[in-house]
């Protein structure tokens, strides 16, 4: 290794510890990836069944075409071609009321802000819900103060009824993970202004045509060795040593203690509470106190034979559906497997398996009554913590992704769950990875 060149520790191989890994290699550093895991991917990761042997994802993702710092990704691993790319927004809505039902909003291909109007218009919906839905869409470009829900942002603009229950709280499950109660307005109708003031493509689904591990975690050793980026798996950070107002020493759990130079940084791409843990008592910062939403995920593949839901395209938003709130299909795969997500539902929390499949079935039978959910396998995944939640207040919180300097003047962070102007999505993990490289560059 040159001595000349500065070495770079980045702690933590999810997308923004990628993300980060990747610029910092291009800008001379000499990298070291430390990933407490034996794949890389955070928590974009699958994992093969312990019964089917069928790799699961740990939770179904989309995203979307704006996510321009995910797609730079994707690119230098070579799997930005992975997904279905539609050419506009394209949205179902399976409804119980009066009877069960399926809505679609579809965009045409001019810019969504000619786009919206006109499919908002055509929802389906009473006219007086179309055009107070249509009213909110025109006003979420207003934003909101940071104290203020998203229920109280409803309230303010009308919405409450068939807009809330169509339009804002599936999008507000989707983005923010949690329910419109406990979601920061302000978070939340920024990244719709980012999503949906743009072309239309960059407001339409990506959705996986593999699972998430091949797209990110599979192909990362690979693509960066050929970076020059040295890859640890398996090597937990259990501590960091500070000595003079600056990290001298990476503490792994592998009884390593990595010397860390004069010129050197330490880059934490480490989910906030795994930060806090790491950083203990002496240096606790305001962002351990961020809380954390659950997302849990049941896989169903339907017996040779069985009636299957109508295939309403890729993404299904259950209207005031609990505990799940949508039914994904990933492109290309068999009528009867798919996939039924519930995110930020607490009612789950310290279910038993067989409890959380019997009532994803219940829930199917009663919003697809010509299901046959006899003898399907369902299998379940659970994310305890796979966001953080954006609520009010919250970005009192959250650093700008950067040098963490209260603890040392050589330790940055970055992370979904930093200021990035969005909510815990894969673009503002992405784009934190990018953004603490700027910043150590500009430093």
């Amino acid at each position: 290794m040159n001595p000349e060149r500065r070495r770079a520790f980045v702690l933590g191989g999810g997308v923004a510890g990628l993300a980060a890994s990747f610029a910092l290699a291009d800008r001379g550093f000499a990298v070291e990836l430390l990933e407490s895991r034996r794949q890389l991917g955070g928590r974009a990761f699958s994992s093969p069944d312990k019964v089917t042997g069928e790799r699961l994802d740990n939770g179904a993702h989309v995203m979307l075409g704006c996510y321009a710092s995910t797609r730079r990704l994707l690119r230098r691993l070579g799997t930005e071609q992975g997904f279905q790319q539609d050419p506009s927004l394209r949205l179902a809505f399976r409804s119980l009321s009066p009877a069960p039902r399926t809505l679609q909003l579809r965009l045409s291909r001019l810019p969504v802000p000619l786009a919206m109007p006109l499919a908002l218009l055509g929802l389906g919906l009473g006219w007086g819900a179309r055009l107070r839905a249509l009213r909110g869409m025109l006003t979420s470009v207003l934003g909101a103060p940071p104290d203020r829900t998203l229920a109280q942002w409803f309230d303010r603009r009308g919405q409450r009824g068939e807009p809330a229950s169509f339009l804002w709280q599936p999008l507000c499950r989707a983005v923010m993970n949690v329910e419109p109660e406990d979601a920061a307005a302000m978070d939340f109708l920024a990244t719709l202004r980012e999503a949906f003031s743009g072309s239309a493509r960059s407001a339409a689904f990506w959705v996986p045509l593999r699972p998430w591990g091949e797209l990110f975690g599979d192909p990362a050793p690979q693509a960066l060795a050929a970076a020059g980026v040295a890859l640890h798996c398996g090597v937990r950070v259990t501590g960091l040593e500070v000595q003079d107002h600056r990290v001298a020493a990476i503490l792994g759990g592998d009884g390593r203690r990595r010397e860390v130079g004069p010129r050197d940084v330490v880059v934490s791409a480490l989910p906030w509470n795994a930060l806090a843990m790491v950083l203990g008592e002496r240096f606790r910062q305001p962002f351990a106190a961020l809380e954390s939403s659950p997302i849990v995920t049941v896989y169903c593949a339907l017996r040779d034979g069985a009636a299957p839901p109508p295939d309403d395209g890729p993404v299904v938003a259950l209207v005031d559906g609990a505990p799940f709130h949508f039914l994904l299909r990933r492109p290309g795969e068999a009528a009867g497997r798919f996939a039924l997500l519930s995110g930020g539902d607490r009612s789950l929390d310290g279910c038993a398996v067989d409890e959380i499949t019997a009532r994803a079935a219940q829930q199917l039978r009663r919003y697809y009554p010509g299901v046959d959910v006899d003898g399907a396998t369902l299998r379940v995944r659970k994310e305890q913590r796979a966001t953080f939640v954006a609520a009010p207040g919250s970005h009192k919180l959250r650093p700008d992704p950067g040098r963490l300097t209260p603890v040392a003047g050589n330790l940055w962070i970055c992370g979904d769950w930093t200021a990035t102007g969005l909510p815990a999505t894969l673009e503002g993990a992405a784009r934190s990875g990018e953004a603490v490289v700027a910043a150590i560059e500009r430093d």
